[in-house]
């Protein structure tokens, strides 16, 4: 059959599309699921839309192929507008009986095409595999430059990015904490309260934690911001080009805003220097209203001249102390950290969590 690729306008509601959209994103749960075997990566159509939507940060490209008239994969590019100038994101989803036909190959020229229209040198991109996938022990692995971790050599997704110019750059570990264990101990949530008042002790009345649900408080507004720069770029980014995001208290606010149309609620835990008053880390977990069950972590932080004092345990700790109390039906968190951050890995191998999957980081440069 004939494959056609277009763009398709991101519409501002659900009714402007005529039904497009929706299939589009029908596809890209079908991708989730077929992968994981699961729909905690789901995304209802509404959240997508949201999500999709410009920002005064944030310009996004819709691609899609289809076959017979039928739409069976997707190409999204997301432009960064104030930061990271000469850099796109990408995402290329087909469904998989579409696939060997052509169809990732034919998106990616058109996304190439939109990059490179808008300025744009340095396309990043992400893939995942399951850890038990079928990789079987003969399986070979692709191994970035860092060293650590990696992905496997026959997944579609490295064939076709290693056959189109791609380099791998970094390989992420996938992680996830089942709650129940917590729950269903006595004994675990004071284990988590050990694990905190143990990486307190380390510098006792140095530092203290402060916490919020949804809103950053004003008065700590700007500290979160240089924070979420800093996210950017302190944490292992192997061999990404990854550039400064500039932040401050109205993208913050801006951020804050998308999250409460999107029904999703977040709790942030932020760990404060007693001596200079400011914010020297945080960590941050997020959950959908469509999803209770399914907890994500988000960014985890601790300034580099603030380290050495176990405040990433202790911030991790103290926010899922919250999260078993403030949301009781939440079942799991998933986690994303570089193979070679073995510091919050070990952080997190001690908090309970087990390696799910593994994340290969692609980029090319464009003639």
């Amino acid at each position: 059959m004939a494959i056609t690729i277009e763009q398709l306008p991101i519409p501002a509601t659900l009714d402007a599309s005529g039904g497009d959209f929706a299939r589009s994103a029908a596809v890209s749960n079908a991708v989730e699921s077929a992968l994981w075997g699961h729909d905690d990566f789901r995304l209802e159509v509404e959240e997508r839309l949201t999500l999709m939507q410009p920002t005064p940060d944030r310009e996004r490209v819709l691609g899609v192929a289809r076959e017979d008239g039928a739409i069976v994969a997707n190409a999204r590019l997301s432009i960064p507008q104030r930061d990271n100038l000469r850099t796109a994101y990408l995402q290329i989803e087909v469904l998989p009986a579409h696939r060997r036909r052509g169809t990732a190959t034919a998106l990616l020229a058109f996304i190439e095409q939109q990059a490179a229209s808008r300025g744009r040198a340095v396309l990043m991109s992400w893939s995942d595999a399951r850890v038990d996938g079928p990789d079987g022990s003969g399986a070979r692995f692709l191994v970035p430059p860092t060293g650590a971790g990696g992905f496997p050599a026959d997944d579609a997704s490295a064939v076709l990015a290693l056959r189109s110019g791609f380099d791998l750059v970094q390989v992420d570990r996938q992680s996830v904490l089942e709650l129940a264990g917590l729950r269903g101990s006595a004994a675990a949530p004071h284990g988590l309260a050990a694990l905190e008042s143990g990486a307190a002790a380390t510098a006792p009345g140095r530092y203290a934690l402060l916490t919020w649900t949804g809103r950053c408080p004003d008065h700590l507004v700007e500290d979160y911001a240089l924070l979420r720069r800093r996210m950017s770029t302190d944490p292992p980014l192997g061999g990404f080009a990854q550039e400064e995001e500039l932040w401050d208290a109205a993208r913050i606010r801006q951020t804050e805003e998308t999250a409460l149309e999107v029904g999703t609620s977040s709790l942030v835990c932020a760990v404060r220097h007693e001596t200079t008053g400011h914010l020297v880390g945080h960590t941050i977990l997020e959950r959908f209203a469509s999803r209770p069950a399914v907890v994500y972590q988000e960014d985890t932080l601790v300034l580099k001249e603030h380290r050495g004092h176990r405040l990433g345990m202790r911030l991790k700790a103290a926010n899922l102390r919250r999260a078993l109390v403030e949301w009781p039906d939440a079942q799991r968190v998933y986690t994303w950290n570089a193979e070679e951050n073995t510091f919050m890995l070990d952080v997190n191998v001690a908090l309970g969590f087990r390696p799910a999957g593994r994340t290969a980081g692609w980029q090319k440069v464009l003639p």
